[in-house]
């Protein structure tokens, strides 16, 4: 389920209201909460990521610590729900990832209207919990911002890239194949090897319903950074053993 290992210390929010800051402001913010909370499982998970030997961490009690941090004391459904209108993007994004994580289904209506929070984090976490209940409304969410982003990517406006790499790694957990063309443009974006990363990972999730993404997986050999080509070929060595395993039992 985790695709990488992540420190489970989370920094210290900066309280801030819609009002006080900027979009770009709040981005830092929403990065300090460990990637691994907004992954999802997958049936398509590398096999070089299952590590048994890394125990789940007990994510209830880490949202109820980030919410703590925040002055939140009552974790019942309701005040979850009731944060849902908090000032704080924080407070909204992990408060729907609690809910998600509850599977709590009466919450259900709230997420749904959250979908349409004016930041792009949110909008993320809000999908992510809505996934976990069996609830795929955020897909179409994600998919329109992504186009937006992707345009504005195109004419070298980079201030959404960060927040369309994120969008598309719920989408690729999601098993969508809507996100292929945005994460070919994410592997080959300049300024940050961590979105390459999170791209050529992306991808491979969605391998077994386009084998033609394996080409642009395999651009990542080239790459000048090395973390990006290490994962490259791990990725492609897995593709590979699978294939061997596949053909192996088939005989």
């Amino acid at each position: 389920m985790i695709v990488c290992t992540v420190a489970l210390t989370i920094l210290t929010f900066t309280s801030c209201s819609r009002s006080q800051k900027a979009q770009s402001q709040l981005s830092d913010e929403m990065a300090t909460i460990p990637q691994a909370s907004l992954d999802m499982s997958s049936s398509l998970a590398l096999r070089l990521d299952r590590k048994p030997d890394i125990p789940e961490p007990d994510w209830e009690a880490f949202y109820k610590s980030v919410l703590k941090e925040h002055g939140v004391e009552d974790f019942s459904t309701d005040s979850l729900i009731s944060l849902m209108d908090s000032e704080k993007t924080i407070l909204r994004a992990v408060s729907a990832l609690l809910l998600g994580h509850r599977n709590e289904l009466s919450a259900i209506p709230r997420l749904e209207k959250a979908l349409s929070d004016e930041f792009p984090p949110v909008q993320r976490t809000v999908t992510v919990a809505l996934l976990k209940m069996g609830n795929r409304k955020g897909i179409k969410v994600l998919e329109d911002f992504c186009k937006k982003a992707s345009k504005e990517f195109e004419q070298g406006n980079y201030k959404n890239t960060s927040y369309m790499s994120d969008a598309t790694r719920v989408l690729a957990d999601a098993g969508e194949v809507s996100a292929i063309p945005y994460l070919r443009l994410l592997v080959g974006y300049d300024r940050s090897w961590g979105v390459r990363v999170t791209g050529v990972r992306s991808l491979r999730k969605l391998y077994e319903k386009e084998a033609g993404v394996l080409a642009d997986i395999a651009s990542g050999l080239r790459d000048e950074h090395p973390q990006v080509r290490r994962e490259t070929f791990e990725i492609l060595r897995a593709v590979y053993d699978s294939y061997a395993e596949d053909k192996q039992k088939s005989k």
